[in-house]
């Protein structure tokens, strides 16, 4: 379903506009005409800006300044530490959602910043949270979108038990006895997930549940957003979801797919098991064939 109620949140916080290129212009290739929401740090809001108007001008953009640890130098970064370190966090629930959305790791804080924009801002009925780095688009992702989650999937040849990364997110969150009930499923990446207004708003209050039910010394540090994922989706406690397989679906989660998987049409794009464009691939930049094909098409 295109149009004006469509919603993308991304988190830019950090990078530089040049990062962001390719994401923002294949976006505007698409005809997208939603909004699109970029989390930035105040420094950054210039050059991004600079950068839509001159590829991307017609796009409906709105940059939301956002405070975080990392924009401070090294000694600020000490000092707010050190001061955390004395706060009661874990006996008020309030100040430790605002302590962890100032000193969290983007990964995990951006959910509070998607839960604050989409409270203020009621209309949209579709709501894409994106990675910004490592995604492009190759169509309109809301297209014939229905309702439920979309989550893209890993290759079905790992599993959480035998990835190591999702291995040790899944130990050091939950332990031994979750790695156990969850360790034959597939891998689902966090990275890219759409769906309809209200099961988003759902999806993100279950993140930060989990976010917000470990110890602050804990979860400054962590970066957790992908076993919160995986957890919430094997153990059913999602809604209605649809679980986007790669080179099969409108998400193609590529970084640990090999090159001889891919097919490309002649003007460069990654092509899905039934010759359609896939909407939304993922992880591109893990393969030098999509980034020299993706940067030839978008980049002129």
């Amino acid at each position: 379903m295109a149009g004006q109620g469509n919603l993308i949140l991304g988190m830019a916080s950090g990078y530089a506009a040049k990062d962001l290129r390719p994401f923002v212009q294949s976006l505007a290739m698409t005809g997208f005409r939603g909004r699109l929401v970029l989390f930035v740090y105040s420094g950054q809001r210039t050059s991004i800006r600079d950068m839509v108007n001159a590829c991307a001008p017609a796009l409906d953009l709105d940059l939301v300044v956002i405070d975080g640890i990392r924009k401070y130098a090294k000694l600020w970064r000490s000092c707010f530490k050190r001061l955390f370190e004395l706060m009661p966090a874990e006996s008020f629930p309030g100040l430790k959602r605002r302590m962890l959305r100032f000193q969290g790791m983007p990964h995990v804080t951006r959910y509070f910043h998607y839960q604050d924009y989409l409270a203020r801002h009621d209309g949209y009925t579709h709501v894409l949270l994106s990675d910004v780095r490592d995604v492009v688009f190759q169509d309109d992702p809301f297209r014939d979108l229905g309702t439920g989650l979309h989550v893209g999937m890993e290759t079905d040849t790992l599993t959480i038990a035998t990835e190591p990364f999702d291995r040790d997110w899944i130990m050091d969150a939950y332990g031994e006895a979750m790695l156990q009930r969850i360790g034959g499923c597939q891998i689902s990446c966090s990275g890219v997930t759409l769906g309809d207004a209200a099961s988003v708003k759902t999806y993100v209050a279950q993140i930060l549940e989990e976010a917000m039910s470990f110890p602050f010394k804990k979860m400054k540090t962590r970066i957790y957003d992908q076993a919160f994922h995986n957890k919430l989706l094997h153990c059913s406690q999602l809604g209605p979801t649809r679980l986007c397989q790669p080179l099969q679906s409108m998400i193609a989660t590529v970084g640990c797919l090999t090159e001889s998987q891919f097919s490309l049409s002649a003007d460069g794009r990654l092509l899905n098991e039934d010759g359609q464009a896939a909407p939304i691939v993922h992880q591109y930049d893990r393969h030098p064939l999509l980034v020299h094909a993706f940067e030839a098409r978008i980049l002129v």
